[in-house]
């Protein structure tokens, strides 16, 4: 236990320091680091690439597994006048991703999760919920994360993301982000128009089988080769806590020709 103090207590740090970095939202950050820490998450890790972010100049941003809102937070934070649209299948989350955001100018939601085709579909709850999936949780990923191990199957539309477009104005440059849990390369399927109009994806690719039948790094990275974008690096990565392997990393692909 004490040899896990120090990273505990620079986790902690981390979230207190993150709303003075952003006196426009002090308040309410400090009041959710408090008492919604779940929430500002993504704010905490993202602001290191504050600098990136702005360098961007996103002007729209596709927020796909949104989950209850930390990473359309996280955006708002670093690019106040961003339009952000995001996606999130759950009933629960997407009622408190709404109600959460609630207060963003440019904010809209969609309560879908997004695939090769509309209609609708199994999706796996987790207990631990940010694990849930359109797909079953692999062996390794409940061996590595028992708390994440129970599962519900519930049904949830589904829809592809070109059938949104008449719904969003996509002013560019224009980020994707994807976290959907080894469901990338559906999403994808779904995406062949918006995906001409998109600058850059943020997607969490995996590196060992934590769901069945998800894609792979190699061939997510070969799906979006031949849509034009080229790998550009990464973000955080996430480490088992069985033996220190990369499991998944939060992956950069740029359109592009290889620098």
């Amino acid at each position: 236990m004490l040899d896990s103090l120090p990273e505990k207590v620079e986790k902690a740090l981390e979230y207190l320091v993150t709303p003075l970095a952003f006196p426009r939202d002090f308040g309410r950050l400090a009041k959710w680091t408090l008492t919604h820490r779940p929430l500002v998450r993504e704010l905490a890790h993202l602001r290191r690439h504050r600098r990136w972010f702005e360098h961007q100049g996103f002007q729209t941003v596709l927020d796909v597994g949104g989950y209850i809102g930390a990473f359309s937070l996280a955006v708002h934070a670093l690019l106040p006048e961003a339009q952000i649209y995001a996606f999130e299948p759950l009933p629960d989350h997407y009622e408190q991703l709404t109600h959460n955001l609630a207060h963003l100018p440019r904010f809209t939601a969609f309560h879908t999760a997004l695939g090769a085709e509309s209609g609708e579909i199994s999706f796996y709850r987790s207990s631990f919920s940010p694990s849930s999936s359109a797909l079953p949780m692999d062996e390794l990923h409940k061996r590595t994360f028992p708390h994440t191990a129970g599962v519900q199957e519930v049904r949830v539309a589904v829809g592809r993301l070109d059938d949104f477009l008449p719904r969003m104005e996509l002013r560019g440059p224009v980020l994707l982000k994807l976290d959907v849990q080894g469901y990338e390369e559906q999403a994808l399927s779904g995406a062949a128009e918006t995906l001409r109009q998109v600058d850059v994806i943020l997607s969490e690719v995996s590196f060992q089988p934590l769901y069945q039948g998800q894609v792979s790094f190699s061939r997510l990275n070969a799906l979006l080769k031949a849509q034009g974008f080229r790998y550009a690096g990464g973000f955080d990565s996430l480490l088992s806590p069985v033996d220190g392997s990369v499991l998944q990393a939060d992956a950069l692909f740029v359109r592009g020709e290889e620098a």
